[in-house]
C-alpha cells in the first residue's frame, strides 16, 4: 500500500514495504531530502496529528503592508483624480495573488496532519482531499506494523531461554500488539506459572501456583 503527496513545494512518498515503512521526502526541484526505510520494530506507537500553524507574526506584516498599498493607492487616486487603467488593473492582480497566496498557504503551510512514530515525525499538509486515504493508510501501517511483530516476536518455545521471551512478550504487550489476556496466557505456557503475585501463607509470600 501507497500514500503520495504532491504540494508546490514539496512531495512525500510513503509505501508500506516487506519490513518496514519507506519514507521519501523531495523539494519543489525534485532534489531527495529524506528517503529511508524504517523498520516495523522501530515504528510504534504511531499517532496521526491535526494541527494549525497560523503565523501571527507574518500575518501582522501582511496586514500592515496591505493598509500601506491602500493608503499609497489613495493617494494616488486624489493627486491624479483619475486613475489610469494600466494602474487599476497591476493593483487588481496584486489583490488577486496576494489572495491565491493566501489560500495556498492555509492549505498547504497552516493546516498540517503531522504523523508520528517512535522515531520519525513527517509533516503533510492537511488537504481535505488526501485526509480520508491518509487515514486508511496510517490505520493499515499501524495493523501491518503490529502483524508483523506479532508473527515475528509473539511465537514462544518453552524449551528455550525463559527470560529473553518473558522480556519479548512484555515488549508486545507495552506496545499494544499483545492484549494482556493474551500476554498472561503465552507467559503461563512459557513458564507454566500461572500470572499473578502469588499468595500468602503463614505470614509468608509464596510462589504462583504451576500448571502441567
Amino acid at each position: 500500500m501507497q500514500f503520495e503527496q504532491r504540494q508546490l513545494t514539496r512531495a512525500t512518498h510513503f509505501a508500506l514495504r516487506e519490513h518496514g515503512l519507506f519514507v521519501s521526502q523531495r523539494d519543489g526541484r525534485g532534489q531527495v531530502d529524506l528517503a529511508t526505510e524504517i523498520p516495523y520494530e522501530e515504528l510504534l506507537p504511531i499517532r496521526l496529528e491535526y494541527r494549525r500553524t497560523v503565523p501571527q507574526q507574518g500575518l501582522r506584516w501582511l496586514l500592515l503592508g496591505l493598509w500601506l498599498a491602500s493608503v499609497l493607492a489613495r493617494e494616488y487616486v486624489f493627486s491624479f483624480r483619475s486613475a489610469s487603467e494600466d494602474f487599476w488593473v497591476g493593483t487588481l492582480g496584486t489583490a488577486a495573488l496576494l489572495a491565491l497566496l493566501l489560500l495556498y498557504a492555509w492549505h498547504n503551510w497552516w493546516h498540517q496532519a503531522v504523523l508520528h512514530t517512535a522515531n520519525l515525525r513527517v509533516v503533510l499538509a492537511d488537504h481535505p482531499r488526501d485526509r480520508r486515504q491518509l487515514r486508511v493508510f496510517v490505520q493499515n501501517l499501524e495493523a501491518r506494523t503490529k502483524d508483523y511483530l506479532r508473527r515475528e516476536y509473539a511465537p514462544i518455545n518453552p524449551l528455550g531461554l525463559i527470560e529473553p521471551q518473558l522480556r519479548r512478550l512484555a515488549w508486545l504487550h507495552e506496545l499494544a500488539v499483545l492484549e494482556t489476556p493474551e500476554a498472561q496466557a503465552l507467559a503461563t505456557r512459557l513458564t507454566g506459572r500461572l500470572p499473578g503475585r502469588g499468595f500468602r501463607s503463614m505470614g509468608q509470600r509464596l510462589e504462583g501456583l504451576y500448571v502441567n
